[in-house]
């Protein structure tokens, strides 16, 4: 998924009207500092955000609100926030779309609500099939409902995509442990470890497999 740092001036497309040649420039310039505030100090970035927002920001304010509740930890009201971004007729086109998607399906899980994540990512990935994020994501989300084979699928998917992605086989490991598969679970979990060797949550899968094996 892009960042939206990288994609700033996309978020501006849509602004094709300005009234100075300086317009564009001062305006990817505010949305930059307003998520490097999101980030650094949500409660002032959320101020900013809605002051520009009223002040006739398009869609680089709201997604700016969204992103400071985001650092404020109010993730379901991100959520929402994003994913009526994801849908606003001046997104610009179906890449940011998408991206705005993600970040709701991420602020869904992050709120512990994995039903309303699983349908935003879905929607992300019949915009972007070929998205090893949003797959590794929305295999979060179907762990969280109880339906390893689809997070199964999702993840071989995701690791198709981006094979030495440490999160994504973490993941399978966990699932494939689940399946009672333990060798497999054993050569993801170390494969995890070798790009990420001081994940505690791999740590700890690949102690819960040591342990499996012990009693096979």
């Amino acid at each position: 998924m892009r960042s939206v740092f990288v994609s700033v001036f996309l978020w501006l497309g849509p602004m094709a009207v300005v009234t100075s040649a300086q317009a564009p420039v001062d305006e990817s310039l505010h949305y930059r500092t307003c998520l490097a505030k999101a980030h650094s100090t949500p409660s002032k970035a959320y101020e900013d955000a809605l002051i520009w927002q009223n002040e006739g920001g398009a869609a680089p304010a709201r997604h700016c609100v969204a992103m400071a509740l985001l650092g404020l930890r109010d993730y379901a009201n991100a959520a929402e926030k994003l994913e009526a971004l994801a849908y606003a007729p001046d997104i610009g086109d179906d890449a940011l779309r998408t991206e705005a998607l993600g970040q709701s399906g991420e602020a869904w899980l992050q709120a512990n609500m994995p039903k309303e994540a699983l349908r935003v990512l879905t929607r992300a990935l019949d915009i972007e099939k070929n998205n090893a994020g949003l797959h590794t994501n929305r295999a979060r989300a179907l762990m969280a409902l109880e339906q390893p084979g689809a997070a199964h699928a999702d993840l071989d998917t995701a690791l198709d995509l981006r094979p030495d992605d440490a999160l994504s086989l973490r993941l399978r490991a966990a699932v494939l442990l689940f399946e009672n598969d333990l060798q497999n679970a054993k050569n993801d979990i170390e494969a995890a470890l070798m790009h990420d060797p001081t994940s505690v949550e791999a740590l700890l899968v690949r102690g819960q497999i040591r342990e499996a094996l012990r009693q096979q």
